[in-house]
């Protein structure tokens, strides 16, 4: 009955065909190549029993006083370089039976004295290379023992690794989904923000300044009722008349810093030029705008953003900067909006600056809640401060335009 092969030979692999046998596989190490190849890459062992055969046929057939013994050595020596350490012991064996036999093989009287030196001497130097290959039978063992040990960490390590970076990858896919979610809420909350603005603003001016304008109206009224009335009287209703007056138009300008009628109107460099001149007004620091003359209409949602931005810079300047002057630029860029906020002031204090590490709300709550509208568009903030001043750079991408 034929038996399956082990492996497919080179001659199958490529095509050729042979005709089926059956391999029987060696006793020592049950190679899985063809005999030929096998005998190639251990030509050792070979090489090896041929010579202790035929030094055991000298050996056993010589008649002269050779010492051929001393030669037995030579396989064992030949079967060190073997693949299998096992090898030398089995040729040592074999070595020191024959060497044995061969002092034997005369008659027991005599004088043998020479003869039995050469081969204990012999049989010495055979075991002393059998030693040698049991030695180093034992440091492969212990190699294997060290490798195996080495692979069974190195896998445990390895799974561990896959289950660290698996729960890691799982912790990052979470975290960015949180991060999704909380960028979704911080829009939702600017745009609620927005809206509150607006229907306040639109409250103040339709309301409160309607109400301020009539309480001045009836003022003026009753001031033209009493031309007779005492004069501390009339004074007293002139006052009134003013600060209501005055009231009237700090709400107009409140209700338009909450929501600019120009934003809507005339647009983004018409509101941002109208909010320089009132910054100028209100705070006495010089603000110059530079801007193209022809600035095209941008979506709603970013001219309100860049208008916040501008705003929201614009505070900080007059609240830390010291500056006497701003410079606001805005360029329109293939694909994106840059906006430009600069001071002469004394700049971010650098201790301040040290703690930031990504997080801008170190800087406070005005900075954070820019970057969080720059954020909802996937653009840029660029924050540079010295001694000589800041700048704030902000770059928003503009949707269905190509860099």
């Amino acid at each position: 009955m034929n038996s399956p092969s082990a492996s497919a030979s080179p001659a199958s692999a490529s095509g050729m065909t042979s005709a089926p046998r059956q391999q029987v596989a060696p006793v020592d190490a049950a190679p899985s190549l063809p005999a030929a190849q096998w005998l190639v890459a251990n030509w050792q062992l070979p090489a090896a029993c041929l010579s202790i055969l035929v030094i055991a046929a000298l050996d056993l057939g010589q008649r002269a006083d050779f010492p051929v013994a001393s030669f037995y050595v030579a396989p064992v020596l030949l079967a060190l370089w073997s693949q299998k350490t096992q090898h030398a012991l089995y040729l040592a064996y074999a070595a020191t039976v024959f060497s044995v036999i061969g002092f034997m093989r005369g008659p027991l009287g005599g004088p043998h004295g020479e003869e039995m030196a050469t081969r204990v001497l012999s049989i010495a130097m055979v075991w002393l290379a059998a030693a040698l290959s049991l030695q180093r039978w034992r440091r492969e063992k212990t190699l294997e023992r060290a490798f195996s040990d080495m692979e069974r960490r190195v896998h445990d390590r390895t799974h561990e690794l896959t289950r660290a970076n698996s729960s890691l990858q799982t912790e990052i896919a979470d975290r960015k989904g949180k991060e999704e979610l909380l960028r979704q809420l911080s829009g939702h909350l600017m745009h609620a923000q927005d809206q509150e603005r607006r229907r306040i603003a639109r409250e103040l001016h339709d309301n409160s300044g309607q109400t301020l304008a009539a309480i001045a109206v009836n003022l003026s009224r009753i001031e033209n009722l009493m031309p007779d009335a005492p004069l501390k009287m009339r004074n007293l209703v002139a006052d009134t008349a003013a600060m209501a007056e005055q009231t009237s138009r700090e709400i107009r300008t409140i209700s338009y810093l909450l929501h600019p009628p120009l934003l809507e109107e005339a647009g983004l460099l018409a509101a941002i030029g109208w909010l320089a001149n009132g910054f100028t007004q209100r705070s006495g620091i010089k603000t110059e705008v530079d801007a193209p003359s022809e600035f095209e209409r941008l979506p709603a949602d970013i001219e309100v953003t860049i208008f916040r931005i501008v705003q929201e810079t614009l505070t900080n300047v007059a609240r830390h900067s010291g500056s006497k002057t701003a410079f606001i630029k805005l360029t329109r860029q293939p694909g994106e909006i840059v906006l430009e906020v600069r001071d002469e002031g004394t700049g971010i204090p650098p201790e301040k600056l040290e703690k930031v590490h990504g997080n801008l709300s170190a800087l406070g709550v005005g900075i954070a809640g820019v970057w969080e509208r720059v954020r909802q568009f996937g653009g840029a903030l660029e924050i540079n401060s010295n001694s000589r001043g800041t700048t704030v750079m902000v770059v928003v991408p503009l949707p269905g335009e190509q860099l």
